[in-house]
């Protein structure tokens, strides 16, 4: 086989290097698939069973890994630097004055087939870590269940006490999961405390849940029908009562959950429900009194703004994906999260459970787009900036004003609800002061339990005192 000389004279042809140098990285890159596939083919493949019990039998190596390039993937990655910074000496020895010093050129094609070989290393170690990734069926535990709501498989646990007389769900908060209800042993404590069903469920975005493409399902409202759908599952309405439970961010889809009616008590466990007012009806028949023209055109006003920062977000998405792949593939984010979250004594009893718990949904493929998702639903709950106008212009031609469910006001719905609202609330919480709690439980008429030296998450941190208070709450109520 002839082999492609590089001529030595005259101006450098960038092709022929590139040629010679894919040449050469194909027929590695050849006998590394060959050898992969022979592997392979030696095994027989596992079942489906088996692929769920090794999913979570190695989470934790699954966790700690760290993509690096193969040998075939550094050689193409040098190759592509080798074109790229021989195209670049070719360009500037034709297109620049003989007067520009040689070493400027050659710095310059250096630097440049420096850069391609860092991004090319990187992307190389990013597919790798995309291809050990496995799908959200297959990371879930033996115990763990999916439920189909509207279009989208939800993931959850469940605790089921002997002769169940209460029916209790619960929802995490923003970044956790499942794991937040059982690696304390909250959820099977309820549910023997209470003689309760009780069930846990990843909100989409987060845990084991699917990651759908629609932005739509990244709402609190979204979260909301899910936990009726788990419910329901439950067979909630033939239980003597029905609780709800949501952690920081995850209170505002139990109040939304509560909506619908047949909730008898709802448990708000240091709530992100940040302020909120009673909404007087008066003022809503003042608000639907301006002519349509005026509404459309605030709406107008108002559409901009919001499509302008969705397009933003959408137009920095890489960088946020691989800034969000940066943080929560290191253990040391979740450490340092976690411990600013826990009141100071309890740091030093953090388990490398408890930390794998809220690292495991790493391991799921598509969690970073699913995240971003989170964050542009953050922004405008839809698609595109088309549906962010015909959105805002349905609104502002409706007769009634939006309800508080389709604003996603945690406060008037709970307020309407007619459940018994009881709110405990870790009185060292540095995220969500307990302040914010004080001020939410006078304008619910609420009960409000403060925790002593206890952080942001009591239901995992002082687990049983979280119980006991529950459990009066609910017989007190009850009674």
């Amino acid at each position: 086989m002839a082999r492609r000389i590089v001529p030595t004279r005259g101006p450098i042809r960038a092709r022929d290097v590139f040629e010679s140098a894919s040449a050469t990285t194909t027929r590695a890159f050849d006998a590394g698939a060959m050898r992969r596939a022979s592997k392979n083919a030696s095994s027989s493949p596992p079942s489906s069973s088996t692929t769920r019990a090794r999913a979570s039998s190695t989470s934790a190596i699954d966790l700690d890994r760290a993509p690096r390039p193969s040998a075939e993937e550094n050689a193409f990655a040098f190759a592509l630097a080798l074109a790229c910074g021989a195209t670049v000496a070719a360009k500037a020895t034709r297109a620049v004055e003989s007067t520009v010093p040689i070493v400027v050129r050659l710095a310059s094609a250096c630097a440049c087939a420096a850069v391609v070989f860092v991004v090319a290393r990187i992307a190389s170690a990013e597919r790798r870590y995309a291809d050990a990734l496995v799908s959200h069926r297959d990371a879930a535990d033996a115990d763990g269940s999916f439920i189909d709501v509207d279009g989208v498989e939800v993931h959850y646990k469940r605790v089921t006490a002997p002769d169940a007389v209460r029916a209790v769900e619960c929802m995490h908060g923003f970044g956790a999961n499942v794991s937040s209800w059982t690696t304390s042993e909250t959820l099977r404590r309820l549910s023997e405390t209470l003689a309760a069903d009780v069930a846990a469920h990843d909100s989409c975005g987060f845990g084991l849940t699917q990651r759908s493409k629609d932005v739509r399902r990244y709402t609190r409202t979204s979260d909301a029908r899910a936990c009726r759908a788990i419910l329901r599952e439950m067979r909630a309405g033939e239980r003597r009562s029905v609780t709800l439970v949501g952690h920081s961010l995850g209170a505002v889809g139990a109040a939304l959950a509560s909506a619908e009616g047949g909730v008898d008590h709802v448990v708000l466990v240091a709530p992100a429900i940040l302020g909120g007012k009673r909404r007087d009806k008066s003022n809503d028949a003042r608000g639907r009194a301006l002519p349509v023209f005026l509404r459309v055109f605030f709406a107008g006003i108002a559409a901009s703004a919001t499509s302008a920062a969705w397009c933003l977000v959408r137009a920095v998405e890489p960088v946020i994906i691989l800034v969000l792949r940066a943080l929560v593939r290191s253990e040391r984010f979740w450490i340092n999260g976690l411990r600013s979250a826990v009141h100071a004594s309890r740091r030093d009893s953090m388990s490398s459970d408890w930390v794998d718990g809220y690292r495991r949904p790493s391991i799921v493929r598509g969690w970073d787009a699913g995240m971003f998702r989170v964050v542009l639903a953050s922004v405008a709950a839809a698609n595109s900036p088309r549906e962010i106008w015909r959105d805002a212009m349905a609104r502002a031609r409706a007769p009634e004003r939006p309800s508080a469910i389709d604003t996603e006001d945690a406060v008037n719905v709970l307020a309407n609800s007619g459940a018994s609202v009881l709110i405990v609330h870790g009185e060292n919480d540095v995220i969500v002061p307990a302040s914010n709690s004080r001020a939410l439980a006078k304008l619910l008429d609420a009960e409000i339990r403060i925790i002593p030296a206890c952080g942001h998450m009591p239901h995992e941190e002082a687990p049983e005192e979280f119980i006991d208070i529950v459990r009066e709450f609910i017989e007190r109520a009850s009674a």
